[in-house]
């Protein structure tokens, strides 16, 4: 999942809109994000079409899951209705910011342990239960 940090770009748009409703947020959005992804790919697809993107080309990326065909037939259109199109590009860009938003909240998760134990070495032993883990390294004191 991409989380956008600083000017927001077409191909960041598009990715963004492509990995909420697409992709269907691979399990880590709130269900106002992937409405708002789909709210925002809607506008995505309508202005691409008015700038000549072919409706079979949004319908493969949407059938295949291509991030490919999105960056190389779909972000190209949506860079020039963008430029030609001020008020757009500010709507899709706040769209994007509120769905980026989301995403970062929705990180912030606890991780709780469980049935943890610690032996004479300070090694634990247990599980962590959240939608992000990072479990790794070693701590070891030496006895003196």
């Amino acid at each position: 999942m991409i989380i956008i940090t600083g000017a927001l770009t077409a191909a960041a748009i598009a990715k963004l809109a492509f990995d909420a409703v697409i992709q269907t947020g691979a399990g880590k959005l709130t269900e106002a994000a992937i409405a708002k992804g789909k709210q925002l790919w809607q506008k995505i697809c309508g202005k691409v079409k008015e700038e000549g993107a072919k409706e079979t080309v949004l319908a493969e990326v949407e059938k295949e899951r291509s991030s490919e065909i999105l960056e190389q037939q779909v972000v190209p259109f949506l860079q020039v209705a963008m430029l030609k199109d001020s008020q757009f590009a500010q709507e899709i860009q706040n769209i994007a910011q509120q769905i980026n938003q989301e995403i970062q909240e929705g990180s912030k998760d606890n991780i709780t342990q469980k049935d943890f134990t610690v032996s004479d070495n300070a090694v634990v032993v247990g599980k962590a239960e959240a939608e992000t883990q990072f479990l790794g390294g070693s701590h070891n004191h030496e006895k003196k």
